[in-house]
């Protein structure tokens, strides 16, 4: 019976019997319309039968089965119908986004356990694993979307159950579905705003619960007006969670070390350290640097350096920098090894820059000098003097005169000046005193440039009242006077002077003549109430006339006159090194200490030039790009400064080079770029040859000089080119940002350590829903058949009482 009833009925899915199917209509009428309907029928029913002619048993009969048609054709216009109602629930759902940039991979936070510097990354995964049971329970109740971002957003690989990914540090991850995969943080910018934006997109007509945020703040942007209006009208808290050190860190790391390559034992080796600084400005930074020698472990020296507040801002393109000299007089020959560390009073972002090593050989040799002066004086006899007792020197001293006797003393007689460019290699050093260079051959005043421009030999200048320089402004060691014969008229100060050490003294290693390391130069030196530190004779150099190599080591002050002059030069001269010193009253200072002052002053200074000529070569140009760190589509300024005379002398009209993108490991198929640059001369003296670049791309460029005659220099180096918004060149952290938005938006501020309370702060937002599965009946065959049967019942019955 009933599958009859199913199949009169029409019925696809639903069957009569079946547990929660009802009866209902489409449209519903309450219980008093359906009275009024069956009144309304069977008024109209038999009224319509009331005044005809016939038996009153028929006719009430009759008025009765269209009174049911009626009825049932009422019922029809309602719209009979089966109705199955299910009742399900459709879940709220929580997004969580993870910050995936560059700026996670930065270590200034500690661990809870180990205390050890962890980075951001590693704080949120261990973050994750601590409140994986939380998760994994909320991934039952609701629908969490796992979402990383940077510049946007994209989906985060779910972890399979049974799954145990691993971190970057091997620590096995989550055994669950609801805690995605991270993957390593690669992007290069973080925008917060444009991925709220996304993440809302992707939930739109969804039922949102909250949002939860990983991220250490550092955004280039911030949520938008509309994404915060809908965030407060649909009542969606955002809830952060801060990375990093909530604490400003800066970063302070070695940028470059330049150290001399070789050296004589005993001799002050100067380690020349680099040093920057970037972020942290709002607070000052403190901190030493230590020469170390790597194999024992012994501090060999260690310079303290201040980074003021302000400095290394966020708003710097360039960090700030310093430079600091470290020195030590190493004594014993062969190689050393030496770390240049930081120790910084505070915390710092990246130790990997803290340190850095060099390498120097050391040579147990005495240093080969010739020493000629044209006339007994004090400042000979005392130098000779000196050079022949001191024993990492051996020498030879000359006075030498056109119209005197040859004299000679010293370590090794000669029997003849050299007079062949390899007879000049005997001697790493030539000092030349007030001497006439008619003396010389023109042959050997050749070799004898030749063998500073070539071999690296060093050439000691003492000028005097006599020859030096004014005699040898025709000579070919004129090039190796470091400056212009304008510049010295043959007139000496006409007071008495003082020495002052100028800045390059330090970088160079010399005038280092106190025991106290902090004051390398003793006051009393350039104090006129000495008295004996007063230098009788000085000749006054115009410093406006030095050649554009030529660097003061350094000045005289004279008593009255408020103007300093420079006295002692140096200037690079092919593969060596050239020394001027206008004064020969050093010996003076032998009043205060014996031949302490004296010694440390002239050993120093030769020794400087033993060290070149050890390397046989210096550096003869510099290849500098700054800032060096720069950024895309703002110039970048390519200079090379010569420092050899030499090549000043040969008046390039310009120099070629040539930028190179080095390849991204990140886009191994990424095309290299490239650039090719014209250097051309910025001032008439053709010392400093520049061009700018606009580096269109970011990345590590190579900088190459490509000019032939600059071959032998081997200039390169390279830069950082960041993006505008690269958050790596500001990398502290922003909570105040993450904070602001959680209370904009009703949401909260956790800590890591407080995120497994994170369920207590998510509203239920879950949405119960009425399925309805409907059948209409109007239609159906037992409706016609009900139609046709009223409608033949009440035509046989008219015809039976004889109204037809």
């Amino acid at each position: 019976m009933p599958e009859l009833l199913n199949r009169l009925l029409d019925l696809d899915t639903l069957r009569l019997g079946e547990e929660a199917v009802r009866f209902g209509f489409e449209r519903p009428l309450p219980p008093w319309g359906w009275a009024l309907v069956g009144l309304a029928a069977s008024a109209i029913a038999f009224w319509s039968y009331w005044r005809l002619i016939g038996a009153r048993w028929g006719r009430t009969l009759l008025a009765t089965t269209r009174a049911m048609l009626l009825v049932l054709l009422a019922v029809l216009i309602a719209g009979p119908r089966l109705v199955r109602q299910t009742e399900s629930v459709e879940r709220d759902w929580l997004l969580v986004l993870a910050d995936r940039s560059l700026s996670m991979t930065i270590a200034d936070t500690r661990d809870a356990q180990s205390a050890a510097r962890i980075t951001r990354d590693q704080q949120l995964r261990n973050a994750l694993r601590a409140t994986g049971d939380m998760w994994r329970e909320l991934a039952t109740d609701r629908t969490v979307m796992w979402l990383g971002f940077d510049a946007g957003v994209y989906d985060l690989a779910a972890s399979e159950p049974g799954d145990a990914p691993s971190d970057d540090a091997g620590t096995p991850e989550l055994k669950a579905a609801a805690v995605p995969q991270l993957s390593a943080p690669i992007g290069k910018r973080t925008a917060l705003g444009a991925a709220l934006d996304q993440a809302l997109a992707r939930a739109a007509a969804r039922p949102l619960s909250a949002i939860v945020v990983f991220s250490d703040g550092r955004s280039i942007d911030e949520p938008t007006r509309g994404a915060m209006r809908r965030l407060v009208a649909d009542r969606v808290p955002v809830h952060t969670v801060p990375l990093g050190s909530p604490e400003p860190l800066g970063d302070l790391g070695v940028r470059r070390v330049d150290a001399p390559q070789l050296a004589f034992v005993n001799d002050i080796a100067p380690v020349v350290v680099d040093l920057e600084r970037s972020g942290g400005s709002g607070s000052a930074l403190s901190a030493k640097v230590r020469l170390i020698d790597s194999e024992t472990g012994a501090v060999l020296d260690e310079k303290p350096v201040e980074f003021p507040a302000g400095e290394g801002g966020d708003s710097a393109a360039q960090p700030a920098a310093q430079t600091v000299v470290l020195t030590h007089r190493p004594t014993a020959a062969g190689v050393s090894r030496w770390t240049v560390q930081i120790v910084s009073d505070a915390p710092d972002l990246i130790a990997a820059n803290d340190s850095t090593e060099v390498t120097i050989e050391l040579t147990d040799r005495p240093m080969r000098v010739l020493y000629i002066d044209g006339y007994p004086r004090w400042e000979q006899r005392y130098l000779r003097n000196l050079l022949i007792r001191e024993q990492s020197i051996t020498c030879s001293t000359l006075i030498l005169a056109p119209d005197r006797k040859f004299t000679q003393e010293g370590d090794v007689e000669l029997e003849a000046l050299p007079d062949t460019l390899e007879g000049w290699r005997e001697f790493d050093a030539v000092i030349l005193g007030d001497v006439h260079p008619d003396v010389f051959t023109p042959d050997q005043l050749t070799q004898m440039r030749d063998h500073v421009a070539l071999h690296g030999a060093g050439l000691v200048w003492i000028g005097g009242p006599g020859p030096t320089p004014s005699q040898w402004w025709s000579t070919p060691l004129a090039d190796l006077i470091p400056f212009s014969k304008s510049a010295y008229d043959g007139s000496p100060l006409t007071e008495p002077a003082v020495l002052i050490p100028a800045p390059a003294a330090e970088r160079l290693g010399v005038l280092r003549l106190s025991d106290d390391p902090d004051h390398p130069w003793p006051a009393e030196l350039s104090d006129f109430e000495t008295g004996w530190s007063q230098l009788n004779y000085a000749q006054y150099i115009n410093p406006a006339e030095i050649k554009p190599t030529a660097e003061v080591i350094a000045k005289v002050k004279p008593l009255f006159a408020p103007e300093e002059s420079p006295i002692l030069f140096s200037m690079r001269f092919g593969a060596g090194r050239s020394l001027y010193l206008g004064t020969d009253e050093i010996w003076r200072w032998r009043y205060a200490r014996g031949e302490i002052l004296p010694e440390r002053f002239w050993l120093q200074l030769i020794r400087m030039l033993g060290r070149e000529s050890l390397a046989r070569s210096g550096k003869s140009a510099v290849l500098t790009a700054s800032p060096v760190r720069a950024v895309a589509d703002q110039p970048v300024r390519i200079a090379v400064e010569l420092l050899d005379q030499s090549l000043v002398e040969m008046r390039l009209p310009s120099i070629s080079a040539r930028v190179v993108r080095r390849p991204d490991p990140l886009e191994p198929d990424a095309e290299r770029l490239s650039a090719d640059l014209t250097l051309r001369p910025e001032s008439p003296d053709m010392r400093t040859y520049s061009a700018v670049w606009i580096a269109d791309a970011e990345g590590v460029w190579d900088v190459q000089i490509t000019e032939s005659a600059l071959d032998a220099a081997a200039l390169e180096t390279s830069l950082d080119v960041a993006l505008p918004d690269d958050e790596l060149r500001t990398p502290e952290t922003n909570h105040a940002l993450l904070a602001a938005i959680s209370e904009q938006t009703g949401g909260r501020v956790f800590q890591p350590s407080e995120l497994d309370t994170l369920p207590n702060h998510l509203p239920n937002r879950q949405v119960r829903l009425l399925n309805e599965v409907g059948e209409p009946l109007w239609d159906t065959p037992l409706a016609l058949i009900l139609i046709v049967f009223l409608l033949t019942a009440e035509w046989i019955g008219r015809r039976v009482i004889r109204l037809i």
